[in-house]
């Protein structure tokens, strides 16, 4: 099945109009990684296969592929909702809180919004010694805010 094309902005200067590719079924999935390597027999970067990047991104193939029902899930990526919201939870968390040892909003991500999006409140300032600043961003808390909410839990 097929999916229609949507117009998507990706890049602030960039529309994509590209149709997504088609949804592959199970059977088709296993049909292109049967007969690739498993992750654990893999030692050292093998080349890229016939194919690569233009038909499939394909380099190994997950031992996840030899459980019987592998090919019947109808989402392979999926595979452990309760771990994967705890850690959505803790990096939203933890940006909100403004932890500077466990926030994802760092330096580097904050170099990417003058590529990515329009936030320019957000982007990087220069200061007059030649040092960037990071200005504070309007979805943290504050120190009152975060001090009620370690008192409330």
């Amino acid at each position: 099945m097929c999916l229609g094309g949507i117009e998507m902005l990706f890049t602030k200067t960039r529309v994509e109009r590209s149709h997504p590719p088609c949804r592959l079924s199970g059977e088709e999935l296993w049909e292109q990684v049967r007969n690739l390597l498993k992750i654990k027999k893999l030692k050292v970067q093998h080349k890229k296969l016939n194919g690569y990047g233009v038909t499939h991104n394909w380099t190994k193939r997950s031992i996840f592929w030899d459980l019987p029902y592998w090919k019947d899930n109808l989402i392979h990526h999926n595979l452990d909702v309760m771990h994967i919201e705890k850690n959505i939870f803790g990096n939203v968390f933890h940006i909100m809180m403004d932890n500077k040892d466990r926030t994802k909003d760092k330096a580097k991500a904050r170099k990417d919004l003058s590529i990515y999006c329009g936030q320019h409140e957000l982007e990087l300032k220069a200061l007059n010694n030649g040092k960037l600043a990071k200005p504070k961003a309007n979805f943290t808390f504050s120190l009152e805010q975060r001090c009620e909410i370690c008192n409330w839990v």
